[in-house]
């Protein structure tokens, strides 16, 4: 590659949202001052209650601006984002994500040098709460089970190959769903610690029971999914006794009420089961979680 037109050719960044105009007015200008609005952008609005307040083609000329009147949530627009792109690498950002240092050029450098390569992830700092999201802990690329969902650069044809997220997660758990399927097909997650995103989501109005109760939800189905048999049941034994100490701790319910959810409804999704062997399972439990 020799500039951001060469990178146009290669990456596409996929955003979805939904009543959060000013996040994305926010993260639009930050990515129009690192110098990538000439990627292509493709944003997603999952049913906002009102139209976009802002110009948005002022930010670029590049965007691709799609409003849903039906609310289907992110994960399935994010399938649609990597369905309608048409590059090969998909750089995704939450609405309120964004790049702030590093270079875009150099991680797809790096992508392009991998042949099993499912997903980069990304160092991720929260500047409203000051502290680190997903920290870096080399300062050259290694590997890593899974990746950040507000900001990670996607190998797409490889995304879709494996069906992309698990849309009956409804929310929270998708991406190390999917980075759990994909190492067992030897397709890996990198962590790129030379490109910054910051990720300004604060824990003011955040509803804390859906993410408990989906969180739990799916850690109960990512447990039946792909744990070894011979260590599932006390695995699952473990994760209910920490819901029940966490749930306690801190008064609220969600956890539990997932936890339940989750049990109740295992066997409707068995059809969903990957379990790894205890060799591969050994493997990926050694590696950094992102």
């Amino acid at each position: 590659m020799t500039g951001t037109q060469n990178l146009a050719d290669l990456v596409s960044i996929g955003i979805t949202t939904k009543n959060r105009w000013q996040d994305l007015e926010i993260t639009l200008a930050k990515i129009q001052e690192v110098g990538l609005e000439t990627l292509p952008i493709i944003i997603f609005d999952d049913a906002s209650d009102r139209a976009c307040p802002f110009d948005i083609s002022s930010l670029s000329s590049q965007i691709q601006f799609n409003r849903f009147t039906e609310s289907k949530g992110l994960i399935v627009r994010r399938n649609q984002i990597a369905q309608s792109m048409q590059t090969k690498y998909y750089l995704s950002l939450d609405d309120d994500s964004y790049p702030v240092s590093g270079s875009l050029e150099a991680a797809v450098e790096f992508a392009e040098s991998l042949d099993d390569l499912l997903c980069l992830s990304f160092p991720i700092y929260n500047p409203i709460l000051a502290e680190y999201q997903n920290q870096s802990f080399n300062q050259e690329p290694y590997p890593v089970r899974c990746f950040v969902g507000c900001g990670h650069l996607l190998h797409r044809e490889r995304f879709l190959q494996l069906g992309g997220y698990r849309e009956e997660l409804i929310h929270q758990g998708e991406e190390m769903e999917i980075a759990a399927r994909a190492f067992q097909r030897n397709w890996y997650c990198y962590h790129f610690p030379k490109f910054l995103i910051h990720h300004t989501a604060s824990n003011t109005g955040r509803n804390w029971h859906r993410m408990d109760f989906y969180g739990a939800r799916n850690n109960v189905f990512w447990n039946d999914w792909f744990i070894p048999k011979q260590l599932k049941f006390i695995k699952q034994g473990r994760t209910f006794v920490s819901r029940v100490i966490h749930s306690l701790k801190v008064g609220r319910l969600g956890q539990l009420q997932g936890e339940f959810a989750g049990l109740r409804d295992i066997s409707k999704y068995k059809s969903n089961r990957e379990m790894m062997s205890l060799e591969i399972f050994r493997q990926w439990r050694d590696l950094p979680q992102s």
